[in-house]
């Protein structure tokens, strides 16, 4: 009986020490949990960014040809102004990366949101083209710390959720691109473009005033070192949702955790296919979007096929066109399309995994953009601009659910800042191809968008890691670790499919001792072997 009460007593001190030391990470936490109010207020906030940042870029389209014929802009100056949009995007995306690994997702979110409001709403006081570009430039900077909002959102989410919500806040953005699209058919034929650039800014004031009650990031805590923030945070989650934290604590990642954002991190020698392949891939998805954007509106605009203007009636190129109602009709057709394209995105991403929903879809935009060529009928383009829309925006979104999840948390604001740094860099390029190669040739333009979607499709087939099933990486090292494992895995496969197109030569040094080995003679006439006594057979 002693012996026995000697053991109990003993299992008891071990369960509590097991106890004691039981952890959890921030990804068993939130799988604990379903989906509850404060996932549903972290992705209304997360997406009415979104949807400022989507009524922001589709302005553009719309804009642009307005000021052809009030302020008699050309096509360089119009293409120009797309252009340095995307230059204070390309500028911000770093920045608010920087600032969102280093002083919080929601910091980031709330001060690139008052920035867009701010000078949209001044553009449209703008007096002179010099002015307007300026203030342009300003509303890029603030529109690029969209991306943040994804990384905030995507961070909450729990991991068996996270690739279809990722998909679904990209609705918003759909949503807001729609939505100008009827902003525009309802105020540019009567009230002109300065009353749709301050109508544009206004959403960004919903999202400011839900700042005090958007939750900060628990990976952000923990990847600062800020255990008992991120533990509060996960708690008031749980309690929200009805559950309750697994046994024990918050793992302390103290080790790695309050690692600094580096840029020499993407650029270290395990990481550094990786970022490269994230740069081509955002670049190829920013540069034929904004592409599909912008030649939507040149396409009506110009009318080569002669749809809406009787024969010989059309206007040359250069002449000033304004859009028509039915113009502003079949944009925001074309633009609805981008609903579809998040939808089936939504329904591939998890069942074919990241790589091959975004290659996939990057075929079908390089065939549509393709069949837009011929003259057909007008609803066959409109059929054609609508596939190549969806299929442009739902790709673009899938790159962003995959580089969101590649990266660790302690440097995914920044890795996602620099790929969004690049986009814009696309975005830069691609106006000087919609709205002035296009001027000189339909044809060329789009089998430019067309080889780029092409290119970018074998971007995404050739993706080392694929992100769908698996957690996120908790620091640097662990990504080092993946990439390693991929690395040795891929050159033993090379080496044994090596070995089976040149198998090696026989040896027979086993057989044969050194002293035993045939020696080779020469005659005047032939080259013979002399084998030792005995070994001929052999």
């Amino acid at each position: 009986c002693r012996e026995a009460t000697v053991c109990a007593a003993s299992m008891a001190e071990l369960r509590v020490s097991t106890d004691d030391e039981a952890t959890y990470s921030v990804d068993e936490a939130l799988e604990a949990m379903p989906l509850g109010r404060l996932h549903l207020g972290v992705f209304c906030a997360c997406g009415f960014a979104w949807m400022v940042d989507g009524m922001e870029v589709l302005l553009l389209a719309f804009v642009g040809p307005a000021l052809r014929c009030e302020w008699g802009v050309t096509d360089y100056q119009a293409a120009s102004m797309t252009t340095i949009v995307f230059a204070g995007m390309s500028v911000g995306a770093v920045t608010w990366g920087w600032v969102a690994d280093t002083y919080g997702r929601k910091a980031s979110l709330l001060v690139s949101t008052s920035i867009i409001l701010v000078a949209g709403a001044s553009c449209a006081f703008a007096q002179s083209f010099a002015f307007l570009l300026v203030g342009r430039l300003v509303v890029g900077f603030g529109v690029s710390g969209a991306h943040v909002a994804f990384s905030l959102l995507v961070e909450w989410m729990p991991p068996r959720y996270r690739g279809r919500m990722g998909i679904a806040l990209c609705v918003w953005w759909s949503v807001g691109a729609v939505a100008e699209a009827t902003l525009a058919r309802i105020i540019m034929p009567w009230l002109g473009w300065r009353y749709l650039l301050g109508a544009s800014a206004l959403p960004a004031v919903l999202l400011l005033c839900a700042g005090p009650w958007i939750p900060e990031s628990p990976r952000y805590y923990v990847s600062r070192g800020r255990q008992a923030e991120a533990q509060v945070s996960l708690e008031m989650a749980a309690i929200s949702c009805g559950v309750t934290l697994p046994c024990g604590k918050l793992a302390d990642r103290s080790a790695t955790s309050n690692e600094t954002a580096k840029a020499s991190d993407l650029f270290s020698p395990e990481l550094r296919r990786l970022t490269v392949s994230q740069w081509g891939l955002w670049f190829a998805a920013a540069f034929t979007y904004y592409g599909c954007v912008l030649i939507t509106t040149e396409l009506l605009a110009a009318d080569r096929c002669e749809y809406a203007a009787p024969s010989g009636d059309a206007p040359a190129p250069s002449a000033c066109r304004a859009l028509t109602v039915s113009d502003y009709n079949a944009n925001i057709v074309a633009t609805t399309g981008e609903l579809p394209g998040i939808a089936v995105t939504f329904l591939l991403i998890d069942r074919l995994g990241r790589k091959r929903t975004i290659g996939g879809e990057a075929m079908v935009m390089a065939v549509a953009m393709l069949l837009v060529i011929p003259c057909v009928s007008d609803s066959f383009q409109t059929t054609m601009l609508f596939v190549m829309r969806g299929a442009a925006d739902g790709l673009f979104q899938a790159a962003y659910v995959y580089t969101s999840e590649v990266y660790p948390s302690s440097i995914r604001g920044l890795g996602l800042g620099w790929c969004a740094s690049l986009s814009r860099l696309g975005g830069m390029i691609t106006p000087f191809v919609a709205q002035v190669l296009s001027q000189v040739s339909v044809l060329a333009a789009l089998a430019v968008y067309a080889l780029a979607a092409v290119a970018l499709a074998a971007i995404a087939f050739t993706l080392e890691i694929e992100t769908a099933g698996r957690p996120m990486f908790a620091d640097v090292e662990e990504l080092r670790a993946e990439l390693a494992t991929i690395h040795r895995r891929t050159h033993l496969l090379e080496d044994s499919w090596h070995e089976i197109e040149s198998p090696p030569e026989p040896d027979f040094g086993d057989a044969l001792s050194p002293a035993d080995a045939p020696a080779a003679s020469k005659d005047t006439t032939r080259e013979t072997l002399v084998y030792p006594e005995g070994l001929e057979g052999r």
